[in-house]
């Protein structure tokens, strides 16, 4: 994954952009646009995610971001798969979890906080499907969910490249990430 457009200055030009920077009375800021694709590729490093639920082994696989600008929210799209580790009984569904973001510029991720889930479509009836797991999964909808981590850039870098952001919005087209 690397970020398109950015060109690394060298020798005297290093210089030169250090002089202007220092010099310049106005504040300035650098910019760069997460899109879709690159998005894909950080929830790639993710997921599929695998946890355990009491007695039951969850699997969240498949993601696929979406962009709120107006409410300023990022929402994945997610397969979930269920497992009751007693009975052996599965249910698979379909959901979406919408929430926040913000970037910690001290642990270094960037965070998809009070995240929700928005919808759960269970992938039909089957009889093998354990009810109880579903209607407890069920009742997580619209409930605050803990914080995501949707990139964690200390572990990708090795804490070699520390970012401190000023602010980070959502457009249409993806993340804004203002420096």
């Amino acid at each position: 994954m690397g970020l398109k457009g950015i060109t690394v200055l060298q020798g005297s030009k290093i210089t030169v952009a250090l002089l202007v920077s220092v010099l310049s009375v106005g504040a300035w800021a650098f910019s760069f646009m997460i899109g879709e694709s690159q998005l894909n590729t950080v929830l790639g490093l993710t997921f599929p995610y695998e946890t355990r639920m009491g007695e039951s082994h969850v699997t969240l696989s498949d993601p696929k971001p979406h962009f709120y600008e107006s409410s300023q929210q990022i929402g994945i799209t997610l397969n979930i798969a269920l497992k009751d580790m007693t009975s052996g009984k599965t249910a698979k569904a379909k959901t979406l979890i919408k929430g926040g973001i913000r970037f910690d510029n001290k642990a270094q991720q960037l965070h998809l906080v009070k995240p929700k889930i928005a919808s759960l479509d269970w992938d039909g009836a089957s009889p093998e499907a354990n009810k109880d797991l579903v209607k407890q999964v069920s009742q997580l909808v619209g409930q605050d969910l803990p914080v995501i981590v949707l990139l964690d850039i200390k572990q990708l870098t090795g804490s070699a490249f520390t970012p401190v952001l000023s602010d980070i919005k959502v457009k249409q087209a993806g993340i804004e990430v203002i420096f």
